[in-house]
C-alpha cells in the first residue's frame, strides 16, 4: 500500500469538539491516481496535511509506504517527506525572490538522497512542463500563474518521490490550461510510475483519474 489510515481523528483546538476528519480505515494502493473532491472547508487540505505529515491525529495510525508517520518525531517526518512524498500545494509556497532553477534546488537540498545532477532534471522538468528557457532565471514573483504552478510541480518531482500530493494546483486555471497541466502531469505521472493523491472540488478532472473518492464517502463524522 501507498497510503493506509487506520482510525484516525483530528480535530483543531479543542480535542473535545466534534473532529473535522473521523475515518476508520482508507487506503490507496501503489500507482493509483485518486482524486479527492468535495466542497471547500470539509477537510480536503487537511487530510493532505496529514498525509504528508505536516499535520498529526490524535488517535490513530497513519502509514505512508509502510512507515508509521504517527510514531516519527517533527525531524523525522519532515525528512521522510523530502525523500519520498512531492507536495503542490494550492498557492504553490514558491520563494518569490528565488528564480524557478533556486526554488527546484532547494528541495533537492532537504532530501537524503539529494540528486548530483539536479539542475539537469530540473531543466529537464521544466522543458516537459512546457516552461520557457527564458523564464527559468527569473523571480518567480514575475511569472504567470500558470508558470509557477508548473515550477512548483517541477519542484515537487526533483528528488523522485514515490507519492505525490496536490491540493487544488489548478483551482486558478481557465478549463483549457487545465487540461493542458493535468494532460501533462499524467504524461510525467505514468513515466515515474507514482501514486497520485489529488484534491479538487472540480469534477470536470475524473477523466484523468483512475480512482474518485468524495471526502464524505472515507470520513465518518459522529451525529
Amino acid at each position: 500500500m501507498a497510503v493506509q489510515l487506520t482510525g484516525i481523528q483530528f480535530s483543531f483546538g479543542d480535542d473535545h469538539q466534534r473532529p473535522l476528519l473521523d475515518i476508520d480505515h482508507w487506503a490507496v494502493q501503489r500507482g493509483e491516481r485518486v482524486l479527492i473532491h468535495g466542497p471547500s472547508g470539509v477537510g480536503k487540505s487537511t487530510l493532505m496535511n496529514i498525509l504528508s505529515g505536516l499535520l498529526t491525529c490524535a488517535t490513530g495510525e497513519v502509514s505512508v509506504l509502510g512507515q508509521r508517520l504517527d510514531q516519527m518525531s517533527v525531524r523525522q517526518r519532515d525528512q521522510f517527506r523530502a525523500d519520498n512524498i512531492g507536495c503542490v500545494f494550492q498557492r504553490f509556497n514558491l520563494i518569490p525572490y528565488l528564480n524557478a532553477i533556486d526554488n527546484i534546488g532547494l528541495a533537492n537540498t532537504f532530501s537524503a538522497g539529494g540528486n548530483g545532477r539536479w539542475r539537469e532534471e530540473a531543466a529537464a522538468l521544466l522543458t516537459a512542463l512546457t516552461v520557457h528557457k527564458d523564464s527559468w532565471a527569473k523571480p518567480t514573483s514575475n511569472l504567470s500563474m500558470g508558470q509557477q504552478q508548473r515550477v512548483a510541480i517541477a519542484r515537487a518531482l526533483i528528488n523522485s518521490p514515490e507519492i505525490l500530493i496536490a491540493d487544488e494546483p489548478t483551482s486558478s486555471l481557465d478549463s483549457e490550461n487545465r487540461d493542458n497541466f493535468l494532460s501533462l502531469l499524467m504524461g510525467l505521472i505514468k513515466e515515474r510510475d507514482m501514486t497520485l493523491i489529488f484534491v479538487s472540488h472540480d469534477m470536470a478532472l475524473a477523466k484523468y483519474f483512475t480512482r474518485l473518492e468524495a471526502l464524505s464517502d472515507i470520513t465518518d463524522k459522529p451525529d
